[in-house]
């Protein structure tokens, strides 16, 4: 068995919080490496020796990993839990959260091979929207989508081409009234969502360098456009959503520009 391979974290996306009494868990193992595994757990106060014995299911496998899962029910809001693998080529191990260790009936009473969610916050729950669950999203990258205004066009943009391969440096002048020109065609798919890829003032086609939050990109149209674009989504039942990507900005943003020029001084530093 590639014990390197194996992967588990609980602060991340591989224990999820369904709710105040349920975690679902995920196991990474390399592809083809194991054959089965059984997950032990109980509350955090209790002796492990009385944990209760769960065999999680392979949701998956990638091109290196499998991918197992399984959802446990923990009544006092929290859980502590290790993971029992047996390898295809007939290994046997307990993997927990300081070592991976030969199976045995001893080292399953070991409290420091088990890992621990302290406590199911709220917070840290899983709370989708019930529109969410049902809706199809359909992913917009606005410069590429549909050239509906040539007015806007940047100057460099290039002309649509089927057979072009598009460049990453390239422009071909897509914008929001390409958008707006094509919501019959997205209603007619299905579609009942639109995730827009990011909007605002950037010097990229992609835009995740944000310039100005404030800004609709000129070259997409502007405010009132955009409000034409969503309203007229709404009449057709589709929910829109856009990517803000609030963590990042580009460095001819006001505020990046503020570091450079005032450094240590600077409100953005």
């Amino acid at each position: 068995m590639q014990l390197a391979a194996l992967k588990h974290r609980t602060e991340s996306e591989d224990c999820s919080v369904i709710d105040h009494s349920h975690v679902k868990i995920r196991l990474h193992t390399a592809k083809g490496d194991v054959k089965k595994v059984i997950v032990h757990y109980i509350d955090n106060y209790l002796p492990p020796a009385d944990a209760t014995a769960l065999e999680m299911k392979k949701a998956g496998s990638g091109q290196v990993s499998d991918y197992w899962t399984v959802t446990l029910t923990a009544p006092y809001h929290r859980i502590k839990y290790t993971f029992e693998i047996i390898g295809e080529d007939g290994s046997h191990v307990i993997f927990g959260d300081r070592s991976v260790e030969n199976f045995s009936d001893e080292k399953l009473k070991e409290d420091g091979l088990y890992f621990k969610v302290p406590y199911f916050h709220d917070i840290d729950q899983i709370k989708t929207p019930a529109w969410l669950k049902d809706t199809v999203w359909y992913q917009i990258f606005p410069e590429r989508f549909a050239n509906g205004d040539k007015n806007n066009d940047p100057a460099n943009a290039k002309a649509w081409n089927p057979d072009d391969h598009p460049g990453r440096e390239d422009f071909y002048g897509g914008d929001l009234q390409g958008v707006l020109d094509h919501l019959d065609d997205l209603q007619k798919l299905g579609v009942t969502g639109l995730y827009f890829c990011p909007i605002f003032k950037a010097s990229s086609n992609h835009k995740y360098d944000t310039i100005d939050y404030l800004q609709v990109d000129p070259a997409f149209g502007d405010k009132d456009l955009f409000a034409k674009v969503v309203n007229e989504a709404h009449k057709r039942g589709m929910k829109v959503m856009l990517d803000a990507v609030f963590n990042h900005l580009g460095d001819q943003s006001m505020q990046w520009q503020d570091v450079v020029k005032n450094g240590e001084k600077s409100r953005f530093k």
